[in-house]
């Protein structure tokens, strides 16, 4: 069954560490924006759904009123199946009591909210818009109104981040009526205004052993508190395990909706324009195809499916792939067990505690 992804490419003030498609001065546009999205949902009009996430960008920038015009505009273009998982992502500085009503009537059963971190002066260097307490009453009403699986995102390695202030950070996420977390190690990505202010020195970020002993400490952290790690950044209790991330990683299908937007059908991975305006024209959606060779194929299968605490199936590989795993990959997977980064076990290859913990490099093995 096919996932849909939808972007939703707006924001009240874009974060100094993003370099996503988002822009901050186009309110005026909103409404326009989600005719535009309609018109692209009506091309897959009756298309099975089992997973819906909406990103962005900040998809509760729109108010009320759009949220629940999109909302309703998914149910009637997409037959989403009644086992669905529905996730809107969501920024504390953007909700209230009547937003999240609006979600929860509109059929959203997961809310992913990005907290990133419960240190205010943290906040305030990566340019997140609420505090450290509007994170944490957020949480807290969005339970208290009716939502049951809640995803806290955390970011780790911010600048000047100390294992105490990252070790509250945790501990204050834990006495929350959350049912996921996932934990990124801050990327400083070329352009950004953070990397800028790296670059002229105006900001330290931990070290690379420092940013591997956060990672250790928060996996362990989690584990002791009933969050299973179920890929290398997230962890959930136990049932709770995102639905849509899941199709990504296990190289399954979906539909990208909105500017920016990627889908893959078929073998083809389809690339929507970037230019917001054209897409807004309602002239053209998709800006390039790209059929996806064998290579392709097998390398991204490899590379998702590692980041999977379950690992990779031979026997999957082999049904996909036709052949057996070992007629591509043998030397590389016998390199790894040696180092005892990868475990081979009842026809089964995942990433040992040692291959998470450098699992870039692990993954580069296989592009």
């Amino acid at each position: 069954m096919r996932g849909l992804y939808i972007h939703i490419p707006f924001c009240r003030q874009k974060c100094k560490y993003c370099d996503f498609i988002s822009f901050t001065d186009k309110s005026e546009l909103y409404s326009k924006y989600i005719s535009a999205l309609s018109q692209e949902m009506a091309e897959y009009r009756g298309e099975k759904i089992d997973t819906v996430f909406i990103g962005g960008g900040t998809p509760t920038a729109l108010n009320s009123s759009e949220l629940n015009m999109l909302l309703g505009e998914c149910f009637k273009n997409f037959n989403i199946l009644p086992e669905y998982e529905f996730t809107v992502e969501a920024n504390p500085g953007t909700l209230d009591e009547y937003k999240i009503k609006t979600l929860l009537n509109g059929g959203v059963n997961r809310i992913s909210v990005g907290v990133q971190s419960f240190n205010d002066e943290e906040l305030v260097k990566i340019g997140r818009i609420h505090d450290a307490k509007t994170a944490y009453n957020t949480i807290c009403q969005l339970s208290k109104l009716g939502f049951s699986n809640i995803n806290l995102d955390l970011m780790t390695a911010l600048p000047d981040q100390s294992m105490k202030s990252l070790e509250n950070t945790i501990n204050t996420a834990l006495e929350l009526p959350v049912t996921h977390i996932s934990a990124y190690s801050l990327i400083l990505e070329e352009g950004t205004p953070l990397e800028k202010e790296y670059s002229k020195g105006l900001i330290t970020v931990p070290d690379e052993i420092s940013d591997r002993e956060m990672y250790a400490m928060t996996v362990e952290k989690l584990r002791q508190n009933g969050f299973f790690q179920y890929e290398i950044s997230n962890f959930a209790k136990s049932g709770f395990e995102c639905q849509h991330n899941i199709k990504y990683w296990q190289c399954r299908e979906y539909i990208g909706i909105g500017v920016a937007a990627h889908s893959y059908m078929n073998g083809v991975r389809y690339y929507n324009t970037s230019d917001f305006l054209e897409y807004l024209s309602g002239e053209k959606h998709c800006g390039d195809k790209t059929l996806l060779t064998e290579a392709d194929m097998i390398s991204e299968f490899m590379i998702m499916g590692l980041r999977m605490n379950d690992g990779i199936s031979e026997q999957e590989f082999e049904r996909r792939f036709g052949k057996p795993i070992d007629a591509v990959y043998k030397k590389s997977l016998d390199k790894f067990a040696d180092g005892e980064f990868l475990m081979r076990k009842n026809g089964v290859i995942r990433l040992t505690d040692r291959g998470r913990d450098v699992s870039n490099s692990v993954l580069c093995e296989f592009v």
